[in-house]
């Protein structure tokens, strides 16, 4: 215990550094989960999926996404929204069950500017102002990017497996970039050596959230599976994807023999790190040197946001698996399942919550209830916070799953992994209030039927083909939430206020 809060410590302090640096300006919304990083923006994790490849003909890949950049207004120009050059992106996986790292793919960015005279950013008129290919000269800033897989062969630096890769620009509108998936999103998905691909860019935003409704003390417009709004509709997000062949991933560097082999379950969680130092010179350049200190982290969903208190929020994104004993008492006893006491007044599985524990810091072993075949367990007896995927587990056709994965009887879903298709914030709400044949006291109605009314993304369903996630929103498209005024003011007129504090007519 005392290393670990040593080490607790030294993350409280390189973080508050960084974060007294930083004069990035961050959107107030549901992934800003802690203080620090809610003040980074372009270092911060929102979700992170680990699942079989649902392409037809590639069941033998994991794909790994991880998406950064919260709530990206679509028309948020000139500049739009780029991968911060200073900000190191890892995708971390732990193969056996130690909370440490035994892969990791690395990505760093790089921006040019090809016309620093413009009045302009992301694009301007170079040549025409059509954005028709990643490589046209309208394409202003464009982004170019490294892929490093550092494991124990490789050493610390790890190997290069692709670079120069060019992500694709923002979706800025139909005059600017038109047929936008054709001519620049598609073309940004690589092929890698290993006959995996990759991709980083902009999606749509497909975590479907009421984020109202929850975070006013559980004030939900719906319990059910519909009824609510979704707030991040229209949003965009900064999305890494990779796709590698399953065998580069297990500790024994093969395909699994069985759903129950030791081999079968790996670790999967995302992170990014700053450098400690940052020099911010008279002219406004920065530099960045020193040693790359974690600063955001993201496994399961929704683990920091309603399970692990305020005051170590920050040293949570600060820490590595490995440590997350600090946080146990609070998956064992969780606020969130006494609130939702509180306020509908259900009856909740009593301390020590061990169901918890199981799907969020050990995995699932082998029981009764899911049967002989299933297992999420990767463990050494202590608890590690990260999403846990069964590559051995056959993969749920598209047609057929389930969005609440294993409470659907999707045994290819959440908690085994996590795919886009699956509503996290709906079987967590489940799990919490003892919702699930884990807890069989509980596993009745309302606790099994809990849910924050949203049970699908409105922007339609998700791609069959690698990426998966939509392409992002196009900036010129008003959203629902743009508001047209339907009278001119007349500005003649002083202004005055009602009790609420709101212009009057």
């Amino acid at each position: 215990m005392k290393n670990i809060l040593k080490k607790l410590g030294k993350g409280l302090v390189g973080l508050s550094l960084i974060a007294s640096m930083s004069s990035i300006p961050a959107l107030a919304s549901s992934h800003a989960e802690a203080p620090l990083i809610s003040m980074d923006r372009f270092a911060d994790n929102t979700d992170t999926y680990a699942f079989r490849s649902v392409e037809p003909g590639r069941e033998g890949f994991v794909t790994l996404i991880a998406n950064w950049i919260p709530l990206q207004e679509p028309s948020g120009g000139p500049q739009y929204f780029r991968w911060d050059d200073t900000v190191l992106y890892e995708i971390r996986i732990d193969n056996t069950g130690d909370g440490l790292e035994d892969i990791k793919y690395q990505f760093q960015f790089t921006t040019q500017t090809l016309n620093g005279d413009t009045i302009l950013g992301q694009s301007t008129v170079n040549e025409n102002g059509v954005i028709s290919s990643l490589n046209d000269p309208d394409y202003n800033m464009p982004q170019t990017y490294t892929v490093r897989r550092v494991d124990s062969s490789t050493g610390r630096n790890g190997r290069v497996i692709a670079t120069g890769l060019r992500t694709p620009p923002n979706n800025i509108g139909p005059r600017t970039t038109p047929n936008y998936e054709t001519a620049l999103g598609q073309p940004a998905v690589y092929n890698l050596p290993n006959g995996g691909k990759v991709f980083a860019g902009t999606r749509d935003e497909y975590f479907y959230i009421d984020v109202g409704g929850v975070f006013d003390t559980l004030n939900l417009r719906s319990i059910g599976a519909s009824g609510g709004v979704d707030t991040t509709k229209g949003y965009n997000v900064s999305t890494i994807a990779i796709e590698v062949p399953i065998q580069e991933l297990t500790s024994s560097r093969a395909v699994p023999a069985s759903p129950t082999a030791s081999d079968a379950v790996i670790g999967v969680w995302a992170t990014s790190s700053r450098r400690t130092m940052r020099v911010i010179g008279f002219d406004g350049t920065r530099t960045s040197s020193g040693a790359w200190q974690q600063v955001s982290r993201l496994g399961n969903p929704l683990v920091n946001e309603v399970v692990i208190p305020l005051r170590l929020k920050d040293a949570f994104n600060s820490l590595s698996p490995v440590n997350d004993a600090i946080a146990a008492p609070f998956v064992l006893d969780p606020q969130l399942a006494r609130l939702l006491q509180a306020v509908y007044g259900i009856q909740i599985p009593p301390p020590p919550r061990n169901d918890l524990v199981q799907i969020f810091a050990t995995g699932i072993p082998v029981n009764a209830v899911t049967g002989p075949n299933y297992t999420t367990f990767l463990s050494d007896g202590v608890p590690h916070e990260y999403l846990r995927l069964n590559v051995a587990i056959p993969i749920t056709p598209i047609a057929s799953i389930s969005r609440l994965g294993l409470l659907g009887g999707d045994v290819a879903g959440f908690p085994n992994g996590r795919r886009p298709h699956d509503d996290v914030t709906d079987i967590a709400l489940r799990a919490v209030a003892g919702g699930t044949p884990f807890t069989p006291a509980t596993n009745v109605a309302p606790n099994n039927t809990l849910g924050d009314g949203v049970s699908a993304n409105p922007e339609g369903a998700l791609l069959t083909r690698f990426p998966y996630l939509l392409p992002p929103n196009p900036g010129n498209t008003p959203r629902t939430s743009n508001q047209t005024l339907t009278a001119e003011r007349d500005w003649t007129k002083v202004p005055t206020v009602d009790e609420n504090g709101l212009f009057k007519q």
